[in-house]
C-alpha cells in the first residue's frame, strides 16, 4: 500500500523535503499547497536550487500541477490549511513545511480536511 503525501508550504524546506523523498518506495508525494507562488514559479525553484544545484529530474508546470519526471503532482495556493481538501485529494499524511502552523490547534484544520497524520 502506497502512502500519499501532501506538502503544505513549498518554500526551501518543502522543496528539499520533496527532493529527498521523491524516489522512496512506499509513499508518493501527490499534492503541494503553496499560497505564495504559482505552479510555474514552484517548478523553477524546485529544479534550480542555489545551494544544492540543478535537480536531475525534469520539472514542468501546468496551471494547477507540477509534472516531475512524468508524474503529475497537483498544486494549490490556499492560504489556510482548512481550505485544502486533503481527503478529496487522497492525501494520507500532510508534511507541514510553512513554519506557520506549529500548535495542535493551528494544525487541526489539516485533520478536519482528512489528513490522517
Amino acid at each position: 500500500m502506497t502512502v500519499k503525501i501532501g506538502i503544505n508550504g513549498f518554500g526551501r524546506m518543502g522543496r528539499l523535503g520533496l527532493r529527498a523523498g521523491w524516489a522512496h518506495n512506499g509513499y508518493e508525494i501527490t499534492h503541494i499547497n503553496e499560497p505564495a507562488g504559482a505552479a510555474d514559479q514552484a517548478a523553477h525553484l524546485l529544479e534550480f536550487d542555489s545551494v544544492h544545484g540543478r535537480w536531475s529530474l525534469p520539472v514542468a508546470a501546468g496551471a494547477t500541477n507540477l509534472d516531475i519526471d512524468g508524474r503529475v503532482v497537483s498544486y494549490s495556493q490556499e492560504a489556510e490549511p482548512g481550505a485544502v481538501p486533503w481527503r478529496e485529494l487522497g492525501v494520507d499524511i500532510v508534511v507541514e513545511c510553512s513554519g506557520k502552523f506549529r500548535t495542535p490547534a493551528t494544525l487541526q484544520p489539516h485533520f478536519d480536511q482528512g489528513a490522517k497524520k
